[in-house]
């Protein structure tokens, strides 16, 4: 199923420039030590994935058997700062992300699932959802609704799982 339409532009991209925590314009969030997210196109956003700048946020230990209602494979979950840390309630800040790593059936990883907090809000489309699995792009845009139906039903602002302790 391909969910790259909902609430983005019809190419899939974020229908505008996003604002940084500080509220100045910048081509993501941040998303640690005040490094941007690049979520403005899918060649970006893979590059930054394949880096593994996500990798010095706080992860799982290992990937782990998916949980119970979860439409993603195997998976190992990490999550910024700006997520991992904030123990409040209601929304979360812009800039609050998470990058889940999806492993095939031989243990690599095949994919990715990232979601960022682009603007203020408790809404669906104030998240930027994308998921890859293989070089199949199923979602990729503000409120995606593949994404948004599932991540709905989280404890707080479409958030399953905030500190991967």
């Amino acid at each position: 199923m391909d969910d790259t339409s909902g609430g983005g532009s019809s190419s899939g991209s974020p229908s505008a420039p996003q604002a940084s925590p500080d509220g100045g314009a910048s081509p993501g969030p941040t998303g640690d030590a005040g490094a941007a997210i690049p979520i403005g196109t899918q060649a970006e956003l893979d590059a930054w994935l394949q880096s593994g700048a996500y990798k010095s946020w706080a992860c799982e230990a290992a990937a782990h058997d998916r949980r119970p209602g979860s439409g993603h494979s195997r998976n190992r979950i990490c999550v910024n700062p700006a997520l991992g840390q904030d123990k409040g309630a209601g929304p979360y800040p812009v800039g609050a992300a998470s990058v889940k790593e999806l492993y095939d059936g031989s243990g690599a990883v095949n994919g990715y699932a990232v979601y960022v907090k682009v603007k203020p809000g408790a809404a669906g489309d104030t998240w930027f959802w994308y998921e890859r699995i293989g070089s199949s792009v199923v979602a990729r845009s503000e409120g995606a609704s593949l994404c948004v139906g599932c991540h709905s039903g989280a404890p707080r602002d479409h958030v399953f799982t905030a500190s991967p302790q």
